[in-house]
């Protein structure tokens, strides 16, 4: 399993397709397409279902996607430390960013670049539980993430919490002609929630605020990315979805609609982690 066949795969799960992979790589389609492939034979099962629209990764396709990443930036940021070691040049600062804070954290990102002119900044987005095991790992240096529920490894800056915002699709929001609901008005809805990939975050949080109020809760989806939600409310997925406020964007043709929660609830809690033995030569 070579470097390059990675860094394709890599490629064309990031665009969706070949043909665009191919020009983004400046190579033609049937060498590129040809690799993928080989690929799939070595690992011995398809990576991606192919659609007529999209390419879509596998069980197996996502594993492999996730981890390839790791690989690569390993590669990477050994190949730019070893140059700096011979040049003296920019620190290496690995900055991971959740999906849950893409938005909301653009501005830190730009803070850092314009404060810390010797950094050379590599960012890499994933979610808030991968990202706390990446830290913990010393692949990563500082994490953009959720507010972690365990924090004896972890120096934790905990920002101002954001507001959440209910995000309702066109087909549900005619019921509610106040723009503050309450959970009970929802909790039998399609649900659409946020969900990390390990250990308790938000999605369980909210989960124990409905059940409050709600004897039977209609889970429709859960999703690890709240552009994602945006985007299948927008293709006609029809669902409630809970999300920050920072996250939101709006459906230039009214697929879906924002509204505020009644109950005072404080669960987005953005912040800035890194080790404990790190945080005074990367956090001020």
């Amino acid at each position: 399993m070579d470097l390059k066949r990675l860094r394709y795969f890599c490629t064309i799960a990031e665009q969706g397709s070949i043909s665009k992979a191919a020009e983004l790589l400046n190579i033609a389609q049937p060498p590129l397409g040809k690799r993928l492939r080989e690929l799939e034979t070595e690992i011995g099962s398809p990576l991606f279902i192919r659609t007529p629209k999209k390419m879509q990764l596998t069980e197996a396709g996502v594993f492999l996607y996730r981890h390839s990443c790791e690989v690569l930036s390993q590669v990477n940021t050994l190949k730019k430390q070893t140059i700096n070691i011979a040049t003296r040049q920019k620190r290496v600062v690995k900055i991971g960013v959740s999906y849950l804070y893409l938005r909301y954290f653009n501005k830190t990102l730009l803070d850092f670049y314009q404060r810390q002119p010797d950094w050379d900044i590599n960012v890499l987005v994933s979610d808030s539980s991968h990202l706390e095991s990446l830290l913990v790992k010393k692949t990563l240096d500082i994490a953009l993430i959720q507010s972690p529920s365990e924090c004896s490894s972890f120096y934790v800056r905990e920002l101002a919490p954001v507001n959440i915002i209910v995000v309702v699709s066109k087909i549900f929001a005619g019921r509610f002609t106040d723009k503050k609901i309450n959970l009970s008005d929802i909790g039998k809805l399609p649900l659409i929630l946020h969900h990390r990939i390990d250990g308790e975050g938000t999605y369980e949080f909210l989960l124990k605020k409905l059940y409050a109020e709600v004897e039977d809760v209609n889970i429709l989806m859960k999703v690890s990315e709240p552009r994602l939600i945006l985007e299948m409310l927008n293709a006609g997925l029809e669902g409630v979805a809970f999300m920050p406020y920072s996250e939101f964007i709006e459906s230039r043709d009214g697929h879906y609609l924002p509204f505020e929660i009644a109950q005072d609830i404080s669960m987005y809690k953005p912040a800035i982690v890194t080790l404990n033995t790190a945080k005074n030569s990367l956090i001020p």
